[in-house]
């Protein structure tokens, strides 16, 4: 047997025949189970935030990518507004005051407001050329009456909103 094999067996029979007083086994114990605790709390303690920072990194850039705008209830999509000669910018401006009239308004009235509104520029939309020139002549003189009571309607709720 090699030096190292009987160092190794000489030590272990040693081991086996020594006896630790229960407290000190007691106290060796729970020293053990504290740093095994602490090493378990850390751990995925820095695991957890890292994910939740990577979380929020990822999820709100893309709710804001996500959310729908109000206008696109109206026109559908930007393109629409382009389409007849309004740009990008006027788009978000009317993406503003709508944002600012659902701030403003009660729920029952922003529905109100929002369907009167839908209805006013599908009639605009059917007026304005590519190059966003209106031709009020397009319309019948039911959709010019249609138009004037719709234009009536949403004074009250444009004061509403503009007076705040």
């Amino acid at each position: 047997m090699s030096i190292d094999k009987e160092l190794r067996e000489e030590l272990r029979q040693v081991a086996d025949s020594m006896h630790c007083p229960p407290e000190l086994y007691r106290r060796v114990e729970q020293s053990y189970q504290h740093y095994v605790n602490d090493k378990r709390g850390r751990l995925p303690m820095k695991k957890r935030m890292l994910a939740g920072i990577a979380a929020v990194a990822i999820l709100i850039p893309s709710a804001a990518f996500a959310a729908s705008y109000l206008a696109d209830d109206i026109f559908g999509s930007s393109t629409t507004i382009e389409q007849h000669g309004g740009t990008q910018e006027e788009y978000q401006e009317i993406e503003g005051m709508l944002q600012a009239a659902k701030g403003k308004l009660t729920e029952d009235e922003f529905k109100e407001f929002m369907e009167l509104t839908k209805q006013v520029v599908q009639l605009k939309l059917k007026i304005t050329d590519e190059k966003g020139v209106k031709h009020e002549e397009k319309l019948t003189k039911e959709e010019q009456q249609q138009f004037e009571q719709l234009s009536s309607k949403l004074a009250p709720y444009f004061e509403k909103i503009n007076s705040h």
